[in-house]
């Protein structure tokens, strides 16, 4: 017994020294004895900004008490194969600026201790990938300003500025001076260039890059015709074959009577691209039956003159207005379109729910007022109940003194799929009334609803609108407002309270009041606004047309 005890103890003994010099060995290996390791910087951070870039490190574990110089290179690859540019520093950090690193260009950082009389260089320590944002003077482009072969870029207003580079997808790039007359005027009409193109376009102060944007030219127009004031509007409707493309000269058209698009798609579109100079007196106008559809570009539309109840009426036919019909596209893009008492859009005629049916409609770059008799319609911007529609979208548009609320669709009329409606960049002021929702009315139909970067105010136009702004339950409905503003929405004209929006989903949204009222038709943004910069992509919301 005496002798198993021995034995153990024995074991117990050796296993302890094998633990003493296991750990002996682990202390002595994790113990950095090599210089190149003792003095190598650490823990590399880089805080990068439009025009400058701030790294910091940590000083090197053996540092205390030395004077040590750093190297730092700059590469644009992480192998750092080839070196943009060297600096040296004495402290545990460095600036750079767009003197030495090109602006949106990703960098590459190393650093490293250099040798002392009693050490010798340290390792690399290497960080992560960053770059200079670069400053950004370009405003956003209007859709207007973009032609076939030419384009208006506009920006800040900014002494020095030299040049713009014009850059095609495939291509020789184009550089046009800027005298010190444009640099101060904040724009440049730049012509000769290539129809259905894309281009990148740069802007210089001398070398420094100062903005950078992105544009397409338009594809080139075939015309069917091309009419001049005085020319039979109406009959070149009537006469137009599928597919047409009508073309205006500027000037004034009158069209006396309702227009009826009758089985066939047709475009009606400035040749200037201009609404300021292509004006048409309307009464309305019809899309009739299955294939009915327009693309209206570039024009003023005016329906005062022909005391107009719709701007754009859906009828399955003449002889038969509740009809089943199912209608191509509607567009309305870079228009102004005002002057209809009733509603900009009536789509409700079909004789059951569904009887009509639409593809898309889209209202772009436009500006549509005076629709709806100050609210005291009961037919809706969008009158639409009862119209299987895929999407609506409203986009860098302002809508103003227009119907009792914006989109009706309330007619239970579950569709193929479940449509939407999408908000965008837009203006609208002064609208609601006649006790409805005053933005959307969906009843229990499924939707998808999105107001995104717009802004909206001054509920009601006249009377009282309901208490939810909105209304969409329908099961699988969705449901929401983000990076918008919105103020002075009222169940009443008077002693009313405050609008609430149902289920939707709010967010990033900000209630400031611009002094606007019902009655404002001037929507420019102070300068300096937050609202400048309150998109989802830190740009203006609203439509771009008021912003500069």
């Amino acid at each position: 017994m005496k002798k198993i005890i021995l034995q153990l103890g024995i074991k117990l003994m050796l296993l302890s020294v094998i633990v003493l010099l296991a750990s002996s060995c682990k202390k002595t290996d994790d113990a950095p004895t090599d210089p190149a390791r003792i003095f190598k910087p650490s823990d590399v951070k880089i805080s990068a900004g439009e025009t400058s870039a701030k790294l910091t490190w940590t000083l090197p574990l053996m540092s205390t008490g030395k004077v040590l110089k750093y190297s730092i290179d700059f590469s644009t690859d992480s192998l750092f194969s080839t070196i943009k540019y060297s600096t040296t520093a004495d402290t545990a950090g460095v600036t750079v600026t767009e003197d030495n690193l090109a602006v949106r260009t990703k960098y590459y950082a190393r650093i490293k201790a250099n040798a002392t009389e009693t050490q010798p260089e340290s390792k690399y320590v290497r960080s992560g990938g960053f770059q200079l944002t670069g400053i950004q003077l370009f405003l956003p482009i209007r859709d207007s300003e973009v032609k076939e072969n030419n384009v208006v870029l506009r920006y800040t207003p900014t002494v020095g500025l030299s040049t713009i580079v014009l850059t095609p997808v495939t291509g020789t790039a184009i550089t046009t001076t800027l005298s010190p007359a444009e640099a101060s005027a904040g724009l440049k009409a730049i012509t000769g260039l290539t129809a259905a193109t894309k281009y990148t376009a740069e802007l210089f102060d001398g070398t420094k890059s100062k903005g950078i944007t992105t544009f397409t030219t338009l594809a080139p127009t075939t015309y069917t015709v091309r009419l001049n004031p005085g020319d039979d509007l109406a009959a070149a409707i009537t006469g137009a074959a599928n597919g047409a493309v009508i073309g205006l000269n500027p000037g004034t058209y009158t069209l006396t009577a309702t227009s009826f698009i009758t089985h066939k798609t047709i475009t009606i579109k400035s040749t200037s691209g201009n609404p300021s100079d292509t004006k048409v007196n309307y009464k309305e106008f019809d899309l009739e039956g299955t294939g009915a559809g327009v693309t209206l570009s570039g024009i003023e539309f005016d329906g005062t003159v022909g005391a107009s109840l719709y701007f754009l009426n859906l009828i399955g036919s003449q002889a038969a207005n509740g009809s089943a019909a199912t209608f191509t596209n509607i567009v309305v893009d870079n228009c102004i379109a005002h002057g209809s008492t009733t509603a900009f859009l009536r789509g409700d005629r079909g004789t059951n729910a569904k009887d009509f049916k639409i593809t898309g409609i889209t209202v772009n770059n436009s500006v549509v007022y005076d629709m709806g008799a100050n609210g005291t319609s009961t037919y809706y911007t969008f009158n639409i109940t009862k119209l299987q529609f895929n999407s609506i979208i409203v986009s860098k548009s302002t809508l103003y003194n227009c119907g009792p609320g914006l989109v009706l669709a309330s007619t239970i009329a579950t569709g193929d799929q479940t449509p939407s409606v999408q908000i965008s960049y837009s203006t609208i002021n002064g609208f609601g009334g006649s006790a409805r929702y005053a933005l959307l009315d969906a009843n229990t139909n499924p939707i998808i609803f999105s107001i995104q970067n717009s802004i909206f105010a001054n509920t009601p136009k006249s009377s009282t609108v309901n208490a939810a702004a909105i209304r969409g339950t329908g099961t699988g409905s969705s449901l929401s407002i983000s990076n918008s503003n919105y103020f002075n929405l009222s169940t009443a004209l008077t002693a009313g309270t405050a609008l609430t929006f149902g289920t939707a989903t709010l967010t990033s949204n900000q209630t400031i009041d611009l002094g606007w009222t019902a009655a404002t038709t001037n929507f420019q943004l102070p300068a300096g606004s937050a609202l400048r910069t309150a998109s989802n992509t830190a740009t203006a919301i609203g439509d771009p047309r008021w912003t500069y």
